[in-house]
């Protein structure tokens, strides 16, 4: 259910519908869009084929197998995982690597375009943004998910070299989350299977089994019954269809096939209840989960209950946010609504989460909100306010139709697919929505917790941190005496403070003139100078209907104050966007932009003051408005700061360290090497904090316009934007002065330097970071070649650690390169191994290192090179694209249009040419190293 949703509510598809279709007979089924192709073969296997062009010349390849760890025996535990591993490595028509050769070789990248994964109920397979002019690459690519279906190798060589990898994937993914969820799930999953199945697995099985295990799993489950393949991006509909038809129909159906039944949660009559501790949590979480089977219908009843469920979330959590702005509370965080828990069921949770010591406050506070509702039901002005937003909301989704991209459709069949319900079109939605919205009424949304709230399949799931053995944090009978205490208590209803008044400002600012203007041809933009002295670039562009977006950028930042001020300075940039803003506290502001699509924000960073903003053009005066007031009209909430510094704090005073923050916590100090600006979280940090410092410092950064230039892009014409910039842009204060960013000095590291760092963990595990730096003359080229270096890097690392030696799940690489205050090229290699292989790998990646110094294989190169020609080929001309492309020529002189700044240099670079560039940066490089290892595993 929360997955169709999902499908009404965020994606939009294209369809169609007769316009002006009545939904009065809420029985009705919901239809398909007719414009994905959907058939199913004799053999049983789905497919689902859609012509798309976003992105253009580009397709995107899927097969959803309705199978996963739920499915396994004990001795199969893990190996649905497994199997899905097993896909990349050789398949009938595509012996051992060759697959993911071939695809690299044609630009379609391992992990970031080709991918897969495992839950209980499903595994799925995707080959996305796959170029589609080659129509030998497309089928191949529909081999590819033929074999998927029925060819795969399972090699004995291939599954034992796979089990180190997979082995390291275990190991990296036992942090706090897994080891509590595991301990968790029995009680929420009632001791069924899917408590004993978290699709990593075993690894005494997953080091152990015997590879009939695996093949009797891959021919029980991998049936065409079972699977379904969807094709959707820009390729003929036909033949696409045709050629279906032909690969998929020769797959034979399996004889006898075993039933593939979903798991039964049985009801619980009493309560469940588990507490579990870890050493790296810090709060004490209180969940009241009460199951509940989900119905797989698919009616416009169903549709319509969904909404009434997502407004029960929606005004419940507004109203929880409230408390959390208007006072101190004892929850840290708090919810109550409804969520997805399996295939078939989902859960009503009232959540809370605090400092040990205050749980039983904590679930007190949130669950008598959600008494407040039980008793005096949400207000029609609460709903109003929802429903105005929810149908702007889908006005927007509806105007944006046909933007919609490959992947947001796969996902939405996958959907489809495995839990049985359409894909309503576009139309369909947009005239539903605004037929049903209108209707629904705040008895009805109150009354969702009535029916969800029930007494049966209650389970209590508390976490917390380490404590002494024994320790309680809140035992089930605590919680229903806070539970029977609430129910009995006298509550007052809300109240709905409408703002007094609907107007953001109380009278329009005296308007500022433009006084110059030029026209940037090769951008095809133009640049006005406003009265005030600020710069304003404009560019037209309706790629997205009815859109715009604002950036404003200033020099300056945190580099203009000394030590004494950063915590104020961070203050600013932290706490003053909750304030609100004008006269507004953040609950007002909410309630009075009611039914508006603008946004604007800002942000203080480093070296620079920036303010961002979006809307859609029927609201562009707002956000202009509020562009206005975050300069002119900031608000600062003395009871507000007071209220967020009491928590930092209390944060402070409790903090927990764990594994994970002490590497960060190290690996900071390390690099920040004694830089006084570097300053630790504490309560010393805190009492540094003054209130009207930080006031002075926000104002300090937005006093002056003229030192700013504000770039606009959209669907807005030239002569609906000039007077709307004049009366607010060319309004706001300047001091005529202009401000460079200042260089506050160079504290990394210099040199190379090594660490061996011991560090308490619940499980044994390496961490090795490795840090180069090095500093020399920029070049374009020499951006270019440390970004082609980095995914060289990956290419050798995925091979050499990943695949031969099975000594990690991932070796990730990531190039850097800064222009401010310094030119700086970096590069960051970091993975997780056994802490007894962790020196072994290291000396793997340096070698490689030196390798790429002398030698850089041209099909690693070619395979990087194509990826980047596919990269820009695919990329999408729309606001995002052109706001990066005029800052980048405003900040750097660049043009980004230019082929010399990035074609032609990916175009004409050789193996030399990076094996070069990476000596160049490698030579004198500042190096840090750093292992990470668990105390009694060294």
């Amino acid at each position: 259910m929360r997955k169709l949703f999902l499908l009404l509510m965020g994606v939009v598809l294209i369809g169609t519908l007769s316009f002006g279709q009545q939904f009065t007979d809420l029985s009705q089924e919901v239809p398909f869009d007719s414009s994905i192709r959907k058939g199913v073969l004799p053999n049983g296997l789905t497919y689902y084929i859609k012509h798309n062009e976003n992105p253009k010349g580009a397709a995107s390849f899927y097969i959803y197998q309705n199978v996963g760890a739920s499915l396994e025996t004990d001795e199969q535990d893990g190996l649905a995982h497994f199997l899905e591993h097993m896909a990349f490595n050789g398949t009938t028509t595509f012996p051992g690597k060759s697959m993911l050769d071939m695809l690299e070789k044609n630009g379609v990248k391992f992990g970031r375009d080709v991918n897969a994964y495992t839950t209980r109920n499903e595994t799925v397979y995707n080959m996305s943004r796959v170029p589609t002019a080659n129509e030998g690459l497309v089928d191949s690519c529909l081999l590819i998910l033929r074999d998927w279906c029925d060819e795969l190798s399972l090699d004995e060589a291939e599954i034992d070299a796979e089990r180190g990898v997979i082995s390291e994937e275990w190991r990296t993914r036992r942090n706090a989350s897994f080891r509590v969820q595991a301990k968790t799930a029995p009680i929420i999953f009632n001791n069924t299977i899917y408590a004993e199945r978290d699709a990593i697995g075993e690894l005494d099985v997953i080091k152990n089994f015997d590879p009939k295990e695996l093949r009797s799993f891959y021919h029980n489950w991998y049936r065409t019954d079972l699977q379904a393949v969807a094709i959707v991006g820009d390729i003929d509909v036909d033949t696409i269809e045709a050629k279906v038809k032909e690969l998929f129909s020769a797959i034979p159906a399996i004889e006898n096939p075993m039933a593939r039944t979903v798991v039964a949660i049985p009801d619980n009559n009493e309560p469940m209840y588990v507490q579990v501790m870890d050493p790296d949590y810090k709060n004490v979480s209180v969940d009241l989960k009460i199951r509940y089977k989900k119905r797989n219908n698919n009616s416009f009843a169903d549709l319509r209950e969904n909404y009434l469920n997502s407004f029960f979330n929606s005004l419940l959590s507004s109203r929880i946010k409230e408390l959390v702005q208007e006072s101190t509370q004892p929850f840290k965080r708090g919810s109550v609504g409804l969520g997805s828990l399996e295939r078939g069921y989902g859960t009503f949770d009232v959540f809370a989460s605090c400092e040990p010591g205050k749980e039983q406050a904590a679930f007190e506070a949130v669950y008598t909100e959600l008494e407040r509702v039980l008793r005096f039901g949400f207000t029609d002005t609460e709903l109003e306010r929802l429903k105005t937003n929810m149908l702007v909301s889908v006005e927007n989704s509806y105007q944006k139709r046909d933007l919609i991209g490959a992947e947001a459709y796969c996902k939405a069949i996958k959907t489809a697919y495995l839990e049985q319900v359409s894909i309503p079109d576009a139309e369909f939605k947009y005239q539903f929505a605004k037929e049903i919205i209108p209707g629904i009424t705040a008895e009805e949304v109150s009354a969702v917790a009535k029916k969800y709230l029930t007494d049966v399949n209650r389970s209590y799931v508390i976490t917390g941190p380490e404590r002494e053995p024994g320790t309680v944090f809140i035992s089930p009978k605590e919680i229903e005496a806070i539970i029977a205490r609430v129910q009995s208590s006298d509550l007052a209803p809300y109240i709905d403070n409408a703002p007094v008044s609907t107007e953001l400002l109380s009278s329009l600012p005296e308007a500022g003139e433009i006084v110059s203007e030029k026209k940037i041809e090769e951008f095809d933009a133009t640049e006005w100078t406003l009265s005030n002295g600020a710069k304003v670039v404009y560019k037209f562009d309706d790629y997205v209907k009815e859109a715009v977006v604002l950036s404003g950028q200033s020099s300056g930042g945190r580099s203009l104050y000394g030590v004494e001020d950063i915590p104020s300075f961070n203050a600013a940039a932290d706490f003053v966007s909750g304030f609100g803003i004008g006269e507004f506290d953040p609950i007002q502001f909410k309630k009075v932009t009611t039914g508006k699509t603008a946004s604007c924000g800002f942000d203080i960073g480093s070296y620079s003051e920036s303010i961002s903003g979006s809307t859609k053009v029927a609201d562009l005066e707002t956000m202009l408005q509020l562009v206005y007031m975050r300069f002119e009209e900031p608000r600062f909430d003395k009871d507000n700061f007071d209220r967020l510094m009491e928590i930092n704090y209390r944060n402070a005073e409790n903090e927990v360290k764990t594994a994970k923050s002490i590497m960060r916590d190290t690996l900071s100090s390390i690099l920040s090497n004694g830089n006084p600006r570097s300053l630790k979280f504490s309560k010393e940090y805190l009492d540094q904090i003054n209130f009207d410092r930080m006031k002075e410092i926000y104002q300090e950064r937005f006093d002056n316009a003229g030192d700013f230039t504000f770039f606009i892009v959209g669907d807005v014409s030239e002569e609906e934007l000039k007077p709307l910039v004049e009366q607010y842009l060319g309004s706001i204060r300047s001091t005529g002065k202009t401000e460079k960013w200042v260089d506050t000095g160079d504290y990394y590291p210099t040199g190379k330097h090594e660490y061996r760092i011991e560090l308490p963990m619940p499980d044994p595990k390496a961490t090795v970071v490795l840090k180069f730096r090095n500093d020399y003359d920029y070049s374009r080229e020499a951006v270019v070649y440390q970004s082609i270096l980095g995914s060289i890097l990956n290419l050798r690392y995925t091979e050499n650690i990943r695949e031969k030696e099975g000594g990690t799940y991932g070796v990730s690489v990531k190039p850097s390169f800064t222009r401010i205050p310094d030119v700086k090229y970096g590069l960051s290699i970091q993975f997780d191994c056994d802490p007894t292989k962790a020196d072994y790998l290291k000396e793997l990646v340096y070698k490689e290192l030196k390798v790429v110094q002398k030698n850089v294989q041209q099909a690693d190169l070619d395979k990087v090179v194509l990826n980047m020609k596919k990269n820009l080929e695919q990329q999408v001309e729309n606001n995002g694209y052109w706001m990066s492309v005029l800052q980048t020529y405003y900040a750097t002189s660049e043009n980004k249009l230019d082929p010399a700044y990035y074609e032609t240099i990916i175009e004409n670079v050789t193996t030399k040419d990076i094996a070069k560039a990476a000596k160049k940066f490698l030579k004198n490089a500042d190096v840090l190293d750093v292992v990470f290892l668990s105390e009694d595993k060294i």
